[in-house]
């Protein structure tokens, strides 16, 4: 199929459904699917592993790269940002995209589509506790790494038992502009949170998430 990039919020502790819809997309259609994932991911015990299942970092070059391949590209547009906005509220998500222009501008260069996505329990996976001055959140983007106190069942490392399920939406066409002016970038984006927030409440009810509200920051 053509090569476009999938914008697939939230991120939660660990986005989950997105590291493992890489070998399912592999392998049930006929793209060619990668992650793509911050380059502190790939130095990281434990976490570079999930690399293997086909990953390439968040630049612009190397993305730009694997598109130009004829790649499909899986983005979580909040990284380290979303993590600190685990919603505290049981009937709330709240996903950091506002600022995110750089996606949108990305797009604009390459001409290529975006599918926007949203993975509905990537959020409920694990817990999280951090400060509530974003002292931690300054300095985990100062280290590129998140600093943060996360825990599953029984208060491990291992996963909730929660339903995860990514809900897809409409492509959106891209026409190239290799110099995109602000007022271009600007309507991309506002275009791409419109249609994730439309995903969501396209597909909350049937997953079960009928009282969850999506707030975007």
């Amino acid at each position: 199929g053509r090569s476009r990039r999938m914008v697939r919020p939230p991120h939660g502790v660990l986005p989950l459904a997105n590291v493992l819809s890489i070998p399912a997309i592999n392998a049930c259609t006929s793209a060619s699917f990668v992650g793509v994932a911050a380059s502190v991911v790939f130095f990281t015990p434990f976490l570079r592993y999930l690399t293997l299942f086909g990953c390439v970092s968040a630049s612009a070059g190397d993305i730009t790269k694997a598109l130009s391949s004829g790649a499909c590209a899986g983005i979580v547009p909040d990284g380290i940002a979303g993590i600190f906005r685990l919603a505290q509220h049981p009937t709330e998500e709240v996903v950091y995209l506002r600022a995110r222009k750089g996606l949108a501008k990305l797009a604009l260069r390459t001409g290529r589509p975006i599918m926007p996505v949203y993975s509905m329990g990537n959020t409920r996976a694990f817990s999280a506790a951090f400060d509530p001055f974003g002292l931690m959140e300054r300095l985990s983007r100062a280290a590129q790494a998140a600093i943060f106190v996360y825990w599953g069942r029984c208060y491990l490392p291992v996963p909730y038992r929660t339903p995860i399920t990514m809900c897809f939406g409409r492509p959106i066409e891209v026409t190239r502009t290799p110099h995109p002016s602000d007022a271009e970038v600007d309507a991309l984006h506002e275009r791409l949170q419109r249609e994730i927030v439309e995903t969501f409440e396209r597909h909350k009810a049937v997953v079960g998430w009928g009282n969850i509200k999506l707030r975007l920051e």
